[in-house]
């Protein structure tokens, strides 16, 4: 991954440098997962959810995206998609669906980065 690419990331959200330390410093193995994190079908899924307002579908594939964002070190999607977990939780799914637009800029963004690596 070249220096740009690490420096767009930083800007969208992402903590390269921590994510590194998850993978053991295996910069490789980390590039391997982010550009996977392209093709994978989380975040199709919670579009189809909170369209369906079908909450059980939402809580599942957000709290999915929420473990896989963690992983990966893309905090601003960690945090959104953590908050929007919450909200499910606590039956206000309006709320999480007024941050599902957050979510949805800071993933299109991210894929916009790694798809241009």
């Amino acid at each position: 991954m070249d220096l740009n690419t690490i420096l767009e990331l930083k800007g969208a959200g992402v903590d390269t440098e921590g994510a590194l330390r998850r993978f053991s410093g295996n910069s490789a193995l980390y590039e391997k997962f982010l550009k996977k994190f392209l093709t994978d079908s989380t975040f199709s899924e919670i579009k189809k959810a909170f369209e369906e307002e079908n909450r059980e579908n939402a809580l599942m594939a957000t709290h999915t995206l929420k473990g896989v964002t963690a992983n990966l070190g893309m905090d601003k999607m960690f945090h959104l998609s953590s908050s929007m977990v919450d909200y499910i939780r606590a039956d206000r799914f309006d709320e999480a669906a007024r941050v599902y637009p957050e979510l949805e800029k800071a993933y299109r963004e991210i894929c916009r980065i790694l798809a241009n690596d």
